[in-house]
């Protein structure tokens, strides 16, 4: 099997555009919960969210172009340079496709009047590439991407909800491993929009002021915008054309365990296959992870099943083992999340620094675990292992190591 390094980082954050950007926000402990100002929040029951800042403009195609921009600028890629290299790069992207452009559609199609229909009809007619909806396709930001970096190669939309990022990571890491290809950009996109939105209110998932993971006080999760993209290739690869490695990636694992529509399955155990297969993959012991980048939503089923699920893995290492949620600065960034996640994880191996779980205000007795509450910790950091769930029960652990 082929060892796997990152060689490139990209990302969209609510703290604005590039890795500083987000890495200086992240280690301060600070974050971004405001009003939401994009659309209205009238008669949603929630009003706050984690909106990019107003520089940042909030489309799909443009995050992806961005953070893969500087992705391949950290990788030292350059699309003229390197043109022959890029076109046999595979693609991953996790999204749920262009809500926005899904609103436009709606709009345009279903509340047009009838003479409104007749010239829309006439000017996409039905089976023609160009009707509005194909570019509405969750392939398409995939397509988008390997467009943009001149790729030739196989590219894969992932759509399993709030671990697709993370599992695009995954499949490019296997894809690298088992010697299918030599290079991946993969990653994910979230673009914080109002029928997402609505539709977590209406479940009533929803904070009203920030969010607080493993806090006794924490009432729910809020959306953030995100993206984020990586630069994977065989560590062959990268030393062949004199590329400075940042992490190896150690091992994956994938679980579903199918338990409701919505909710985590309340002992764990799905997130605990997940890691246990991330272990394995990786050749390492429980004990030989040094940080948890948990998947935290700040929910009271999700923090307490995670919570769960760490202790039949690590058992009585887990209260030794710090864990923090960097959703309480970020927020949920759903399809996105794993990858800005993953961008975090690094960046504390680099760092050598754990980023704090904010805005807690008192323990929950019921969570005994490490949760990093008291600001950022600096301590030796060789392997991270950063965790991602999903509706339907996806679950997805990712493990970094140090090269």
């Amino acid at each position: 099997m082929e060892r796997v390094v990152v060689t490139g980082l990209g990302v969209i954050s609510p703290f604005g555009y590039g890795v500083e950007r987000c890495k200086q926000s992240i280690f301060s402990g600070r974050h971004a919960f405001k009003d939401i100002t994009r659309f209205s929040t009238e008669h949603s029951c929630a009003k706050r969210g984690a909106e990019a800042p107003p520089e940042v403009q909030p489309s799909y195609r443009s995050y992806a172009e961005y953070c893969t921009d500087e992705a391949l600028r950290m990788a030292g890629l350059d699309r003229n340079e390197h043109r022959e290299m890029l076109e046999q790069a595979w693609v991953a992207v996790g999204n749920l496709g262009d809500g926005m452009m899904l609103q436009d559609f709606y709009e345009q199609y279903v509340q047009a009047s009838d003479a409104d229909m007749q010239q829309l009809e006439q000017a996409f007619p039905v089976g023609k590439e160009d009707i509005p909806i194909h570019d509405r396709n969750p392939f398409q930001l995939a397509e988008h991407v390997a467009e943009q970096i001149g790729s030739n190669a196989p590219r894969v939309a992932f759509t399993n909800a709030c671990i697709a990022s993370a599992n695009a990571i995954a499949y490019a890491f296997n894809q690298i491993r088992k010697g299918r290809c030599e290079l991946a950009v993969a990653g994910g996109i979230n673009v914080l929009h109002p029928l997402v939105y609505y539709n977590f209110d209406s479940s009533r998932a929803m904070a009203d002021d920030v969010v607080r993971p493993f806090s006794s006080k924490r009432s729910g999760l809020l959306i953030g915008d995100g993206a984020g993209m990586l630069v994977l290739e065989s560590l062959a690869h990268a030393q062949a054309r004199g590329a400075v490695p940042l992490v190896e990636i150690a091992g994956c694992g994938l679980s579903s365990d199918g338990y409701h529509v919505t909710q985590p399955e309340p002992n764990g155990s799905g997130m605990a296959r997940a890691m246990r297969s991330a272990l394995r993959q990786a050749g390492c012991g429980p004990q030989e992870i040094d940080y948890v980048n948990a998947h935290g939503t700040g929910t009271p089923l999700n923090d307490k099943s995670e919570t769960k699920g760490l202790l039949q893995v690590f058992g009585d290492y887990a209260y030794k083992l710090p864990i923090s949620s960097t959703k309480s600065m970020t927020g949920h960034m759903l399809e996105a999340t794993g990858a800005v996640e993953m961008v975090i994880s690094i960046m504390s191996m680099l760092e050598q620094r754990i980023p704090p779980t904010a805005n807690m205000l008192e323990r929950d007795e019921e969570l005994p675990l490490d949760y990093v509450f008291d600001g950022p910790r600096s301590m030796p950091l060789h392997r991270i292992m950063s965790n991602s769930a999903a509706f339907g029960g996806n679950n997805c652990s990712i493990i970094v190591q140090g090269i």
